[in-house]
């Protein structure tokens, strides 16, 4: 379904946005009733009255207010930067945004459930106001059962959307410092943060009348390409050299498919985790079958491996364990429009791979006369007269003022014209 279809669907009601949100709506009290609050734990779900420090607000930190504060959410990035071109700030937090939605019936299906305000509005920009932020958010109240629990333990909440927020991390709510957080697709609608990290983010805008929210599903990048992320990388992380993945072992894995390179280790069987991350795994290195390298197991909190620049989900077993097997992401097609292939069986059914050679990817793409096809959970296509990958062709759009973050390395986002009506150009993913 396009996105314009999607949006008239569903944008009927801004009541509808309320019901899908999570907690904490600006105009909601501590004792009203609260909306999902998304993935939880089995200890976290039981509301036995022990809360610990949850019930305790937090201290505020100390820190300078911004001037003109901003902020980028990447969702399938799972980063939060928040920035200030007056001051020169720039820091990016790891967020927990909302789960990958398979019902079908959904507006979200085969999109996070932090997208829903862009399909609900037809927009990806949005304003966080201090009518709604809560400096001390403690109580949710499941809207099934009733039952409450301080699952937000007096962190701030701050809106970008109606009940759509930032808060903390949820997970282990009762510790002292606030949670951990699960960084991945977790939430019902809300993006969590560490507990530190949403202090900060609230004592450096506390005050700010305005403060600009863009919000998109691919992974931010700068002018020269660059994929905004935290300083800490691990396992999956996109990376240019081996001093990227500072972690015990790491080094940077080139991956053909998508001409960039991912943050990998040297194992031998095992591989080490990091808390708040997909699990890890050693699997022969495509490259060199005799090493291993670590690789993310496929979960939920990874699904499809969306967080990572072609990795897909493949089957492999374990080095040295030839019986013991996992799903997990692998360098690879994800074979939709605008990615990244080798050959036409990469792509998925209805498209072919035009352009690749025997060093260079090519593009999976599909004759058209005017109209292509959109996948929930990426960018939106369009027909275009484009010679080098064969005539009228489908091709992914792209947003330069985003620097073309939805096109792949080695392309470049230009206008066209739309097959259909010269008239009305596109921005869109070329070689």
């Amino acid at each position: 379904m396009s996105r314009p279809t999607r949006i008239a669907a569903f944008a009927l009601s801004t009541l509808t946005a309320i019901a899908l949100g999570c907690s904490g709506s600006p105009s909601a009290t501590d004792e009203e009733a609260d909306l999902p609050v998304g993935d939880l734990s089995a200890d976290d779900l039981k509301a036995d009255g022990n809360w610990g420090a949850a019930t305790t607000c937090k201290p505020i930190p100390d820190l300078p207010r911004l001037v003109s504060p901003k902020i980028v959410v990447s969702l399938h990035g799972l980063t939060l930067r928040l920035y200030d071109e007056t001051t020169g700030f720039n820091k990016v937090f790891p967020i927990g945004p909302g789960v990958i939605n398979q019902t079908a019936t959904d507006s979200t299906y085969g999109e996070s459930k932090s997208y829903y305000p862009i399909i609900a509005t037809g927009k990806q920009d949005f304003v966080i106001t201090p009518a709604g932020i809560t400096p001390c958010k403690i109580w949710w109240t499941d809207p099934e059962t009733g039952a409450k629990s301080p699952v937000f333990a007096g962190l701030p909440f701050i809106s970008w959307y109606g009940s759509y927020g930032m808060h903390g991390p949820v997970d282990n709510y009762r510790a002292a410092n606030g949670g951990n957080l699960r960084r991945g697709f977790v939430s019902h609608g809300c993006l969590r943060l560490e507990a530190a990290d949403v202090l900060e983010l609230y004592a450096r805008i506390k005050g700010v009348a305005k403060v600009p929210v863009h919000v998109q599903r691919e992974p931010e990048r700068d002018v020269a390409g660059n994929r905004a992320d935290v300083a800490s990388r691990w396992i999956g992380a996109e990376c240019h050299t081996d001093t990227d993945c500072s972690f015990t072992g790491g080094f940077c894995k080139q991956n053909q498919y998508s001409e960039r390179g991912f943050c990998s280790a040297r194992c031998t069987a095992y591989c080490s985790d990091r808390a708040g991350y997909p699990t890890t795994f050693c699997v022969a290195d495509p490259d060199a079958p005799t090493k291993g390298m670590c690789v993310a197991k496929v979960s939920d909190v990874n699904r499809d491996c969306r967080p990572y620049d072609h990795l897909i989900p493949l089957s492999r077993t374990r080095l040295n364990q030839s019986g013991v097997s996992a799903t997990v992401c692998m360098p690879g097609s994800p074979g939709w429009v605008g990615d990244h292939c080798f050959t036409d069986a990469e792509c998925k059914s209805g498209n072919r791979c035009a352009g690749a050679t025997a060093g260079a990817p090519g593009l999976c793409t599909q004759a058209c006369t005017r109209y292509c096809p959109d996948l929930p959970g990426w960018a939106d296509t369009t027909c275009v007269n484009e010679a080098d990958l064969g005539g009228p062709t489908c091709v992914r759009q792209c947003t330069p003022g985003s620097n073309a973050s939805e096109c792949p390395a080695g392309t470049r986002c230009e206008s066209r014209p739309w097959v259909a009506d010269s008239s009305k150009p596109r921005t869109v993913c070329v070689p």
